[in-house]
């Protein structure tokens, strides 16, 4: 399954669910609206010139991010604690 994100953004608390929550990104696809929890995430890339952010989950999803990859991996960088 591709999903092809043009935005990524992080959420923090559960201001979207009930109940304990952890950290989430929140997607926009061609499809709509998508939420990932951090902890799925398994692995994520970027192309050599920062065209493209790769996000791939626990599930085998892939996410294909196009606007603000450069961006958003550091983003996730920051998150996942990478220097």
């Amino acid at each position: 399954m591709i999903l092809i994100p043009s935005v990524i953004r992080v959420l923090k608390g559960g201001s979207f669910c009930a109940g304990n929550m952890s950290e989430w990104i929140k997607v926009v696809t061609e499809g709509g609206i998508t939420r990932i929890k951090m902890k799925a995430i398994c692995a994520y890339q970027i192309t050599e010139d920062e065209a493209q952010l790769l996000i791939y989950t626990k599930d085998n999803s892939l996410f294909q991010v196009t606007k603000e990859a450069g961006l958003n991996f550091e983003l996730l960088d920051s998150h996942f604690k990478i220097k």
